[in-house]
């Protein structure tokens, strides 16, 4: 497995490869780049897309722009995974998979994980700040800690 450009308590298993970036998810990968965190909004009817589709569910548009976010929001649901996948991942367990309600971008959930927090001090409803991974020169990734 891949080493960890940087170590958080309770971080998942390395990616072996980058994301795949299109059109309608690269504006995504390039704020997180910046370490901002951007969420895509159709321009017709105000809602939030994500994951960024070509069209609105709700009014069938297709254009969107990317709004940037504060960086914070409220854990909607998680579970903790304490046996590893693989036998290769066993260093990674325990490790606290996670959907995160952002600040600023109604109705917008992240999948993401928790680092850094206990697992036994998770809980529904609690209060988050967005953490940065950075896996390489063309990878960060947006992790979530307790506020």
């Amino acid at each position: 497995m891949p080493t960890p450009a940087i170590a958080f308590k309770y971080m998942p298993a390395p990616l072996f490869t980058d994301p795949y970036a299109d059109a309608w998810t690269a504006p995504f990968w390039e704020a997180t780049m910046r370490e901002q965190l951007t969420a895509p909004r159709c321009t017709n009817c105000g809602k939030f897309r994500l994951p960024p589709s070509r069209w609105c569910a709700q009014c069938h548009h297709q254009d969107l722009e990317y709004v940037d976010l504060p960086g914070t929001g409220t854990l909607y649901s998680f579970i903790i995974v304490r046996h590893p996948l693989t036998p290769d991942q066993k260093d990674y367990v325990p490790y606290i998979p996670a959907v995160v309600e952002a600040d600023g971008a109604p109705g917008c959930r992240f999948v993401s994980n928790i680092v850094d927090v206990e697992p036994e001090d998770v809980a529904i409803g609690m209060a988050l700040n967005v953490v940065w991974n950075r896996v390489s020169d063309t990878l960060t990734l947006p992790f979530w800690t307790a506020a």
